[in-house]
């Protein structure tokens, strides 16, 4: 399978707005008792990256292989990782600085305190721009809003070329050898973040939004099923893996885990190791989704000059609109704390401030459409400017051909 698909694309869409719901909720329900705890689900839009970034990152890995060819491993690993840096790096340093002046301007000569308090310290922004961040309790989470993602996607890329001939040699073998992968790093993660959690003597501890909820190892199992994804799709009999599945049976294998994570994530956070799962099982229903989106695209590949009625026309505009979401959703990740963070607590202080009330649910539905028009146009910007900066970084003649 050589096409990148739509669905990547769609998938990556539903992911930020995902983020999006969760985040712009930060300073409107401060009750999140009953339902409004669905909102806070959002956060597994993370996971849904993961999945996906394992998927396109095979894509780019064996892409590199084919255009810029290297005499060893090493060299196509250093090639790809560097790559991968600054493909993320400079809107996260631009994005660093904003939000560093943010926080001179409004806590130190304002006496305001924003939405996002970042930590200015020398060795917190050093890790941050180095995206070792992810390896430190203390600076994981709290210089950059949201920045813990990139932490850890940038250790799972370190580790990502290891685990792609990891995934060739077993399915080289036998193709159903991949599926043990990720259950048992799963089961290898329980006991280490056990081990650290006892090592620390308690000041490291599974909870949700937690060191050890972001650390790389728990998320490496739903990264690995996005890596299983792309060689399940291989053309094995003629025909990938989605394509071969039931969509049915693929819809109802979603809806049933999606469940499953829904009434994990309501469960109270006391319940050992839920933390150290709950990751996964969101990951293993957005792979069954995944699954299913891919079965439709490729199903509708022969259907492409059928006439389409006024529901599939709305559906369709809904869905191209995901694609492009998740087209430009790193210029959204970046940029939607201007809007989540800085913009919804200025306005939410401006109304208590005026002795306002509102219903906190119906006001945060309210301004939840507006967050995702403007995180979009803003979106587009930044990725516009990183397209231009990138296309002066593969003018290098180390990059070129990849």
């Amino acid at each position: 399978m050589n096409k990148k698909l739509k669905s990547l694309d769609i998938l990556k869409g539903i992911g930020i707005i995902m983020i999006i719901i969760v985040h712009n909720r930060h300073f409107i329900l401060k009750n999140t008792d009953g339902y409004r705890a669905l909102i806070n689900y959002g956060q597994m839009g993370c996971q849904l990256f993961f999945l996906v970034s394992g998927m396109s990152l095979c894509y780019s890995w064996f892409h590199q292989l084919t255009k810029a060819p290297a005499t060893n491993f090493f060299k196509s690993y250093i090639r790809f990782i560097i790559r991968r840096y600054l493909r993320l790096a400079p809107g996260f340093l631009i994005m660093l600085a904003v939000n560093f002046i943010l926080n001179v301007i409004l806590i130190d000569i304002f006496h305001y305190s924003p939405g996002f308090i970042m930590k200015r310290t020398p060795a917190a922004i050093l890790t941050n721009i180095f995206f070792i961040h992810g390896l430190f309790p203390e600076y994981i989470n709290n210089v950059f809003p949201g920045g813990w993602y990139i932490g850890t996607a940038f250790i799972l890329y370190l580790l990502f070329p290891f685990l792609v001939v990891l995934f060739q040699r077993l399915y080289r073998v036998n193709r159903h050898c991949i599926y043990v992968l990720p259950p048992l790093f799963l089961a290898a993660n329980i006991l280490l973040l056990r081990y650290i959690a006892e090592a620390s003597h308690g000041t490291l501890y599974l909870s949700n939004n937690s060191f050890l909820y972001y650390f790389f190892t728990n998320q490496l199992p739903c990264f690995m099923m996005g890596i299983m994804l792309y060689f399940q799709q291989q053309p094995d009999i003629g025909r990938g893996f989605a394509i071969r599945c039931p969509l049915i049976m693929t819809v109802a294998l979603f809806a049933v885990t999606s469940l499953i994570a829904l009434k994990l994530y309501m469960l109270p956070e006391e319940i050992p190791y839920l933390y150290a799962v709950l990751p996964s099982i969101a990951g293993l229903s957005f792979y069954w989704l995944a699954v299913s989106m891919i079965h439709v695209e490729l199903k509708s590949f022969g259907k492409k000059n059928v006439k389409k009625a006024p529901d599939d026309k709305v559906l369709s505009l809904f869905a191209d609109f995901l694609a492009k979401c998740g087209r430009i959703s790193y210029g959204m990740y970046l940029t939607h704390s201007l809007v989540c963070w800085y913009g919804i607590k200025a306005v939410t202080s401006a109304l208590t401030g005026s002795g306002y009330e509102y219903n906190d649910l119906i006001f945060y539905m309210l301004v939840l459409i507006p967050t995702i028009f403007i995180t979009y146009v803003l979106g587009q910007c930044m990725e516009a400017l990183l397209s231009r900066l990138n296309r002066n970084v593969q003018a290098f003649p180390f990059f070129r051909g990849g």
